[in-house]
């Protein structure tokens, strides 16, 4: 009897350790993913940072990082390049069933800020390093899609006088099939598209196509900004063109293509019913002479039609060596002023992303 119960107590006292240890492992294992993401977040060259905490969900295979934040060393810049409220990185599961093994980041509340310091030494912009890499250190598994909940992105320079803060707010949108899982036969066959809200009530729309595994990558896209109030971005324009608009709006579009390493496409800005000087306001005698001479050539070209000064700027190149042609920039503001006004909206010269623009995917 005495040997029966040992043969009974061994196996259950054996299972118990082995449940214990489970149960263990399970709760360190979030403490332990949190210290390798500190690392991996402090290993990248001119920056720190750390994350609040990590919860981990084994049957999804995911895990959820709660605060990352990342700060660009010895800057003097007072916000971080990259703030994360929740990131979600899991497998996708649907991608299973075409018999590929890929994950999904869903970021939400992301913000990333572009900035100069105060004495200008400093720039915040992410150059000179491999963040596709350092992502891949956080999630070992391909990336095939991406999604953005209320993202911000702001470009903030502290050297100037005013301040300048131009930030895109409310940003929605995502980036599919990355990997090819599906519509492999398509040329292009990963899809984005995004949205956002802009200082001065603007409204940002992105879209486009890609092929990230393409060496180099070739991508189409549209990009459009619209109805930007300008009196709201006063401190720019003051800072870098000594003048501030009474009134005014503006639009801007752009399409883009990249194919064989080389870049082709055009800037379209267009400014509309634009008033530079108010004299219940502006006091500086010099400035004022400015501001009147601004506004005296920009009334010799504007059409008189639409009140609106505008033009359209090829842009050409390799990648990372893009340029413009000044010339037939002002060729543009010519012919809009005096032979065409220039049209509102992206020309629509990339067949691929036709179907994209109303967030079809």
């Amino acid at each position: 009897m005495a040997i029966s119960r040992r043969y009974i107590l061994v196996p259950a006292g054996v299972l118990l350790l082995l449940l214990c240890g489970v149960i263990g492992a399970r709760l360190y294992l979030p403490i332990w993913v949190k210290g390798f993401v500190d690392r991996q977040i402090n290993q990248i060259p001119g920056y720190e940072g750390e994350v609040r905490s990590i919860d981990i969900s084994l049957y999804r295979g995911a895990y959820t990082i709660h605060g990352l934040e990342i700060r660009k060393t010895a800057s003097g810049i007072p916000v971080p390049f990259i703030f994360i409220e929740t990131m979600d990185l899991s497998v996708e599961w649907g991608a299973l069933l075409h018999g590929r093994i890929v994950s999904k980041i869903e970021a939400d509340k992301p913000v990333l800020n572009f900035a100069v310091s105060a004495r200008g030494a400093q720039k915040q912009n992410g150059a000179g390093v491999d963040w596709a890499e350092k992502v891949k250190k956080l999630i070992p598994i391909d990336i095939n899609s991406f999604l953005i909940k209320d993202g911000t992105v702001t470009y903030r320079d502290y050297s100037t006088k005013p301040e300048i803060n131009l930030p895109i707010e409310h940003i929605e949108g995502w980036v599919n099939n990355l990997r090819n899982v599906v519509e492999k036969d398509r040329p292009l066959p990963s899809s984005l598209f995004f949205t956002g809200e802009s200082i001065g009530k603007g409204r940002l729309e992105v879209y486009g196509r890609m092929d990230i595994l393409a060496q180099p990558m070739e991508t189409e896209m549209a990009f459009k900004l619209e109805q930007v109030h300008l009196p709201a971005i006063n401190d720019f324009f003051h800072s870098y063109f000594l003048v501030d608009a009474k009134s005014g709006i503006f639009d801007f579009y752009s399409e883009l293509k990249i194919h064989n390493g080389k870049v082709s496409g055009y800037i379209k800005p267009i400014a509309t019913h634009v008033s530079l000087i108010d004299l219940d306001v502006e006091n500086n005698p010099l400035k004022l002479a400015w501001e009147t001479l601004v506004t005296i050539v920009m009334e010799a070209f504007t059409n008189q039609r639409k009140d609106q000064f505008a033009t359209k700027i090829p842009l050409s190149g390799d990648i990372g060596n893009v340029t413009t042609d000044v010339w037939r920039a002002i060729v543009g503001i010519v012919r809009n002023a005096f032979i065409e006004a220039i049209k509102k909206g992206p020309e629509g010269e990339l067949e691929s992303l036709r179907g994209l623009k109303d967030g079809g995917r």
